[in-house]
């Protein structure tokens, strides 16, 4: 029952997720001069479409009694609610910008709408149950897990554009792996530090410890062998390399959820 209770907070904080990643993936190649026209404006129009749907899961948000039943804080939740009209707004003006021919109002818009969603993040973060509602690597893991989750898809949208265009170079296939890479490593650190403090040594429930498993193994052993494999193979076909990251997109995914699900019903930072 608890873990339904807080199923639309942790859809809602992955929708988020998803859309953050996604617009500094295409924020970052852009200013490299690497991303592809069409390829902004489509990341741009899933991250607005995220953020739409991580709003409309905001009215099913756990308040008053249903929220103490599970332990979460009701003031940051309802303002993490609030904070979700916000994304979305921020979002569609980045899917907007995407059509203008001026770099600066797009750099403008992902800068903004990448700030509100981490802010929006931090929100909720503060909102689980914990006696250290403002622990660092609880405040990391979210924007880890958004340049995981955000950043697999963007690179899987990414290869689609090589169909099209066979001679666009490889670099930006294997820079949005490498940035997946690099969010997996910072979450084996927050979940190794979060073990080693013994955050997780009362989790009991057969459930809940099939969550870590799906974490560790699936979310971030299976991701971040998966992110190396298409990083490899994008010299050598960017086909197989996109195929690749459609497997991490699901395995990212199932490890968010998990640790999202962890996050809100022990606090512990996965």
């Amino acid at each position: 029952m608890d873990t339904i209770l807080t199923l639309p907070l942790v859809l809602a904080v992955v929708l988020v997720e998803l859309a953050v990643g996604g617009t500094f993936v295409s924020w970052f190649l852009e200013r490299r001069g690497e991303a592809p026209g069409g390829f902004l404006k489509l990341v741009a129009a899933v991250d607005a479409l995220a953020a739409a749907a991580a709003v409309g899961l905001a009215p099913a948000l756990p308040r008053g009694d249903a929220a103490l039943r599970v332990g979460l804080d009701a003031g940051p939740l309802g303002s993490f609610g609030q904070s979700l009209a916000l994304v979305a707004i921020l979002m569609v003006a980045q899917l907007v910008f995407t059509f203008v021919p001026a770099t600066v109002l797009r750099n403008i818009g992902a800068i903004l709408a990448m700030a509100a969603g981490v802010l929006a993040l931090g929100v909720a973060t503060v909102a689980r149950p914990t006696q250290a509602p403002y622990d660092v690597f609880a405040l990391l893991a979210p924007p880890l897990g958004a340049l995981a989750l955000g950043g697999i898809d963007a690179g899987m949208l990414l290869g689609h554009w090589y169909l099209v265009t066979p001679k666009l170079p490889t670099a930006p296939l294997r820079n949005a792996s490498l940035i997946v890479v690099a969010a997996v490593v910072g979450q084996f650190v927050v979940v190794l530090a979060t073990v080693m403090r013994g955050d997780l040594s009362g989790t009991t429930q057969t459930g809940l410890v099939v969550a870590i498993g799906i974490r560790i193994g699936v979310g971030l052993l299976m991701t971040l062998a998966v992110a190396l494999a298409a990083w490899w193979t994008a010299r050598m076909n960017t086909q197989s390399s996109t195929g690749l990251l459609y497997v991490g997109l699901g395995s990212a995914l199932a490890g968010e959820i998990s640790a999202r699900v962890l996050f809100f019903l022990t606090g512990a930072a996965v």
